[in-house]
C-alpha cells in the first residue's frame, strides 16, 4: 500500500511539473501577443479637448507603434483631422470652427492602429454661441463647411454651397483680378445659396481673400481660398477645328478626320477605320463627332510624351449624346481604355446628359453643365501612353445584335493631369 501512495504521489507530481511548464509557456505566448498589439498612446493622455465658441486649432503628440487611424464618432463639417492616417509616432492637428448656435457642439475621436480599436477616446467639446439664437445682438456670415477656410482641389470644381448670414450681405475677392474663381450671386439676404466654381490650375498656387460684408459693415473676419497647381500632360479644347455647324443635328459641313489640314492631322489625334474600311470620326465647331448610322468609331490621343516615368493620371473629359432635332436617342454607350502602358479605372460611361433643343437651341449651355463633365484615373501611364473613347462599337449593324444601330457620341474638352493624390 506504501509503496503504491509513493508511485501516485510520483506521478501527481510530475503532472503538477508539466502543468507548471504549459502555464508559463502560455503565459510568454500571450505577453507576446499583448506586445505585438498595436498602441496610441496620446502625450499627458487628455480625455477632453474644450473648443472656445470662437473655434481654435489644437496639435497633439503621440505614440503609435503601427498603422493608425483616426476618426470621429460622425462626420461633421465643423471638424477638421489632419492628418487623419499614417504610421508610427508623429503629430496631428485638430480644428474646430467658430460655432454660431445656440447650442454646445460634441462629438469624439477614435483610435486604430493597424484595424484595431483602440481603448483610448480623446472627447471634444465646443461651447456654445453667445449671441444670435442664444441672445440678442449676435451677428454673423459665413459659407457654411468653410468657416475656417476653403481649400480647392487643382483640377477646379463647379459646386453648391450656402452662405448663413443674419442680415444682408455682400462678398467682394481682395484681388478683382482674381477670374480663376466665380461666385454667384455675390450678396443677398440671409441663409443664401450660392454656386462656386473654379478653373483648374495648371500654374503656381494661388490664393484670395474673400471679405464679408454685413449691414454694409466690413467684418474683420475674411475667407482664405486657395489652390494648388497641377501639372498638365495634355490639353485639348479643338478650338483649332471649326467644320460645319455646332448643333448636333444639323451634319452639313462636319469633315471626317482623313479629310482634315496637315497641320490638324499632325496634332497626333488618330483614329480606327470602322467595320466599313471608311473613318466615321468627324470634325465640327470646336469638338469632334464618333460615328455615323451602323458604324461607331473611336479618338485616340496622341502619346503622353509629357508624363515623366511611370505616374497616375486624372482624365477628365466632356460627352454629350446625339438626339435628332425630332427627339429620336441614339445609343448611350462611350467606352474607354489606353494603348501601351496603363489601366483604367472606370471603362465604360452612360452619355444620357441629353440635349434639350427647345432651351438651348444653339447647342452651347449643355457644354457648360455639370453632368456633362465625365473622369477616369489611369494607372501606371508613361509617355508611351495613348488614352482611347470608343462610341459603342466599330459595327453596330444589326447582325451585330448591337440594341440600337446608332451611337453618336461629340467630345470635347479633353484635360489630362498628374493625380497628386
Amino acid at each position: 500500500m506504501s509503496a503504491t501512495n509513493y508511485y501516485n504521489v510520483g506521478n501527481l507530481s510530475k503532472v503538477i511539473y508539466t502543468f507548471c511548464i504549459l502555464f508559463i509557456i502560455l503565459s510568454v505566448s500571450c505577453t507576446k501577443d499583448d506586445d505585438q498589439r498595436g498602441t496610441f498612446e496620446l502625450k499627458d493622455n487628455p480625455e477632453t479637448l474644450t473648443i472656445p465658441e470662437q473655434g481654435s486649432s489644437e496639435t497633439f503628440t503621440f505614440q503609435a507603434n503601427g498603422n493608425w487611424k483616426i476618426e470621429p464618432l460622425r462626420k461633421e463639417r465643423w471638424l477638421k483631422i489632419d492628418p487623419a492616417e499614417g504610421n508610427g509616432d508623429g503629430t496631428f492637428t485638430v480644428t474646430v470652427s467658430k460655432n454660431t448656435t445656440s447650442e454646445v457642439r460634441t462629438t469624439t475621436l477614435f483610435f486604430a492602429v493597424d484595424g484595431q480599436l483602440q481603448n483610448d477616446v480623446l472627447k471634444i467639446q465646443q461651447t456654445a454661441a453667445t449671441g444670435g439664437e442664444a441672445g440678442e445682438g449676435h451677428r454673423f456670415i459665413y459659407i457654411e463647411g468653410a468657416e475656417t477656410g476653403l481649400q480647392i482641389p487643382e483640377t477646379g470644381l463647379t459646386e453648391r454651397r450656402v452662405i448663413r448670414a443674419t442680415g444682408a450681405w455682400r462678398a467682394e475677392l481682395s484681388d478683382e483680378d482674381a477670374d480663376w474663381i466665380q461666385i454667384e450671386p455675390m450678396q443677398g439676404t440671409g441663409d443664401t445659396p450660392i454656386q462656386l466654381s473654379v478653373d483648374i490650375n495648371p500654374g503656381d498656387v494661388r490664393a484670395v481673400n474673400l471679405n464679408f460684408y454685413l449691414d454694409d459693415v466690413l467684418q474683420t473676419e475674411s475667407l482664405l481660398i486657395t489652390q494648388e497647381n497641377v501639372i498638365v500632360v495634355l490639353e485639348e479644347y479643338f478650338d483649332w477645328l471649326s467644320y460645319g455647324s455646332p448643333i448636333f443635328y444639323t451634319t452639313g459641313g462636319e469633315t471626317r478626320i482623313d479629310n482634315w489640314t496637315i497641320e490638324q492631322k499632325a496634332r497626333g489625334w488618330t483614329t480606327s477605320p470602322s467595320a466599313d474600311g471608311i473613318t466615321s470620326t468627324y470634325a465640327r465647331q470646336g469638338f469632334v463627332k464618333l460615328g455615323k448610322t451602323n458604324y461607331g468609331s473611336d479618338f485616340i490621343s496622341p502619346k503622353l510624351n509629357e508624363v515623366e516615368g511611370t505616374k497616375n493620371l486624372e482624365v477628365r473629359f466632356k460627352a454629350v449624346p446625339y438626339m435628332t432635332a425630332g427627339g429620336t436617342k441614339d445609343d448611350t454607350r462611350l467606352y474607354v481604355n489606353v494603348i501601351g502602358p496603363g489601366a483604367v479605372s472606370v471603362d465604360e460611361f452612360n452619355i444620357n446628359n441629353w440635349p434639350d433643343y427647345s432651351a438651348d437651341p444653339n447647342c452651347t449651355d449643355i457644354w457648360k453643365a455639370k453632368e456633362t463633365e465625365r473622369s477616369f484615373v489611369i494607372t501606371g501611364a508613361t509617355a508611351e501612353t495613348q488614352i482611347r473613347f470608343l462610341g459603342g462599337a466599330l459595327d453596330l449593324r444589326e447582325a451585330t445584335g448591337a440594341p440600337i444601330n446608332r451611337n453618336r457620341i461629340f467630345l470635347d474638352d479633353i484635360i489630362v493631369t498628374v493625380k497628386k493624390r
